[in-house]
């Protein structure tokens, strides 16, 4: 699964695209795409989500500086989250919890520097900036199925940040950060994380598509 996010008319909407991969939906049948931005309304065919051979894609623009819940609803199967949503909050009904899409805070472009520097500066500043790129070096743990943007923030935070680290990191510890950081995370089963991430981080990324083929959610 997927969020992709792509800024929209300077920078007061943004269009999302809505992605359940392969084998990520809990059936074949049509999936709804259902949120704060169409009240939940199951009727509204307009969110359907196109099927693109074993995939599901929707794109819609949403408006910044706001944050929307969601979730899929399955003709035949239910009610699902997105595991690569960028948080999850408690829904009204007990137990139940709904994805989100953090549209609060948007990233700004960065101002060009002014070149008045001289050759020593730059190539001081050059030396500087490789030093901090390889001390604050990290892997996108998002490849890993089944950690969203948030999880991997958290994973990260906990000295957990790159694929090798999170190869040689036992389930009980993983389950013990995710207990940790609320009840919204606690649901997720990192099971096969460190395995996914051994082939990650060694660059078996054919292996690992097959492993994350047979998984369902990180499962």
């Amino acid at each position: 699964m997927a969020l992709k996010k792509q800024i929209k008319d300077k920078g007061s909407n943004t269009l999302v695209t809505f992605t359940i991969g392969e084998n990520e939906a809990p059936s074949s049948s049509n999936v709804l795409l259902l949120g704060d931005f169409n009240n939940w309304q199951s009727n509204d065919s307009t969110f359907q989500m196109e099927k693109k051979g074993n995939t599901y894609v929707k794109s819609i623009k949403l408006e910044n500086g706001k944050r929307y819940e969601f979730r899929y609803l399955s003709d035949d199967k239910g009610w699902f989250n997105d595991h690569a949503a960028d948080d999850y909050v408690p829904s009204p009904y007990s137990g139940i919890q709904n994805s989100v899409v953090d549209l609060s805070v948007i990233p700004q472009k960065e101002k060009p520097i002014k070149k008045t520097v001289t050759k020593t500066v730059k190539k001081t500043a050059s030396k500087a900036a490789t030093k901090t790129i390889q001390k604050a070096k990290k892997d996108d743990l998002k490849k890993i199925e089944g950690i969203g943007p948030k999880i991997a923030s958290i994973l990260t935070e906990k000295g957990i940040g790159t694929f090798e680290k999170l190869s040689k990191a036992s389930v009980k510890v993983l389950e013990g950060i995710l207990k940790e950081a609320g009840p919204r995370y606690a649901m997720h089963k990192p099971g096969s994380w460190p395995k996914q991430a051994k082939l990650a981080s060694t660059g078996k990324w054919d292996e690992l598509k097959k492993l994350q083929d047979k998984l369902d959610g990180g499962k």
